[in-house]
């Protein structure tokens, strides 16, 4: 059906700007092979005329060029692109109207717990969107966040901070969490149910303030993070680098 829309809607675009290109060569043989823009009247309606065209070829090269732009984003099942991870709200509902499955790759998730696993309970719900999923049935919650080892000063002290609120969910059955720590941290990735959103991770820049991309998770571009995800969990339940006295 999409291609069927795509073949459509690009037959459309080039039927109209094969009628525009012969009105441009109408007009021209007008202007300047006849005898009508001799005329005051028929000057002035050629002259009008001519110029109108020009401009709907232009809005028809900005609708084309707008028309790929989509085009492109839709096969890429692009949702939208974010340019900072600050909207609480934005991620918050995503959250809310999960169903199956949260997981998470980051360096230390503490902004993520801080936003979603609030734990009084005078705060908002949106507050508490994290715990309220884990309180619903046949739910999974997974935390991938870096070792201490591969981290600097900074992140370091908010990694002690997230590691207290990281145990505090450990109350719950269904959460898991793990570090990684063959590597600096280098990508973040949020899957929630069908909806990902991935973006890097900058040295020195805080992870709200870099941008990111939402994406369907059936997303080709998707898939290799996806990937990424899994292999980098499973291969810390291999080596069994759970929370210790250590951390």
């Amino acid at each position: 059906m999409n291609d069927v829309k795509k073949f459509l809607g690009s037959k459309f675009i080039h039927a109209i700007a094969s009628v525009i290109f012969l009105i441009i060569v109408v007009l021209t043989y007008l202007l300047f092979f006849t005898e009508i823009p001799n005329t005051a009247k028929g000057s002035g309606i050629i002259t009008g005329l001519f110029t109108g065209v020009i401009i709907a070829a232009f809005q028809l090269w900005l609708s084309w060029y707008q028309y790929e732009i989509i085009d492109e984003f839709k096969e890429l099942k692009i949702r939208k692109i974010l340019a900072n991870r600050k909207d609480q709200n934005y991620y918050g509902e995503l959250i809310s109207k999960a169903e199956k499955e949260i997981s998470l790759l980051g360096i230390t998730a503490l902004s993520f717990l801080e936003d979603f696993a609030n734990n009084n309970q005078n705060a908002p719900e949106k507050e508490r969107v994290l715990l309220s999923a884990l309180r619903k049935q046949n739910f999974k919650v997974k935390i991938l966040v870096a070792d201490k080892s591969v981290l600097d000063e900074r992140h370091k002290r908010k990694a002690d901070e997230a590691e207290a609120l990281l145990k505090e969910l450990k109350s719950f059955p269904n959460f898991e969490f793990a570090y990684y720590d063959q590597h600096h941290p280098t990508h973040s990735v949020l899957i929630i149910d069908d909806e990902f959103i991935v973006g890097p991770i900058f040295p020195k820049v805080y992870s709200r303030d870099t941008p990111a991309i939402h994406l369907q998770r059936d997303s080709q571009l998707a898939k290799y993070y996806e990937t990424y995800f899994n292999d980098e969990w499973e291969e810390c339940i291999k080596k069994q680098k759970y929370p210790s006295s250590s951390h």
